[in-house]
């Protein structure tokens, strides 16, 4: 048996396990962007009913999908090059400004370590569909962050996103979108940026900096581009934006 809860439902256990499937979840270079850090505790605040959890009987975290509101009238094809980091400024400043929202944006889905290839992920795709109908809304948009990229981090997105395993999309996030109806839009090439001095970077990579250039980070999807002179690097992370109607 399990149970469904928003944000607001949550005890202060397993916000717990919460916060800490989240820093499971990503590489220490998504975990420092300044975007999350800024405006993640408004997201909690403004929009609990849209971050979805599943819980176990026994009180244990098994998954979530954290979601926001947005106001978005263009194609979406038009949808911008920055994608993570804009949805989630895009939401909060909408709410802020009291622009109404007539699209969903995902942000992310996590499953518990547990509880991985039980369909759980699926499940809570699903429960997001049915938030964006329940609120009347026009879209369901993703900016996916597909879970295998890192593997080939000097590979451009358009290139990676189209390699094929026994003639099916070999990504395995990728392939679960589109099993559940998702359509393709387009790839973001900046959908997360993280910038710091050479110092931020050397702590990330765990070695010293000599030379500009790109430079390979944990678990990072692209490569992070490194310049000497002006003691500065910069992290794009390609994503793709992904729709359901």
């Amino acid at each position: 048996m399990i149970k469904y809860l928003t944000f607001s439902d949550l005890d202060d256990r397993l916000i717990g396990q919460y916060r800490n499937g989240i820093n499971l979840a990503f590489p220490d270079v998504i975990l420092n962007s300044q975007v999350t850090k800024k405006y993640w505790s408004r997201l909690e605040k403004y929009f609990p009913q849209t971050q979805l959890f599943i819980v176990s009987d026994d009180n244990n975290l098994i998954g979530f999908m954290n979601a926001i509101p947005l106001f978005w009238d263009q194609p979406l094809s038009e949808l911008p090059n920055e994608g993570w980091d804009w949805l989630l400024k895009k939401g909060i400043n909408d709410f802020e400004n009291e622009i109404e929202p007539n699209s969903l944006g995902g942000l992310q889905i996590i499953v518990a370590k547990g509880y991985l290839r039980k369909g759980y992920s699926k499940l809570l795709i699903e429960n997001g569909k049915k938030v964006k109908e329940n609120l009347g809304f026009k879209n369901f948009i993703i900016p996916i962050r597909p879970i295998l990229k890192y593997k080939y981090p000097e590979m451009k997105m358009k290139d990676y996103m189209n390699l094929k395993e026994n003639g099916e999309i070999m990504d395995p996030w990728i392939r679960t979108h589109m099993k559940s109806g998702a359509e393709i839009i387009k790839v973001c090439e900046n959908s997360m940026n993280i910038i710091g001095d050479i110092n931020f970077w050397e702590g990330l990579l765990k070695k010293e900096i000599n030379r500009s250039g790109g430079y390979r980070v944990q678990e990072a999807l692209n490569l992070v581009t490194i310049n000497i002179e002006d003691d500065f690097g910069e992290y794009r992370e390609e994503n793709i934006w992904i729709s359901y109607m």
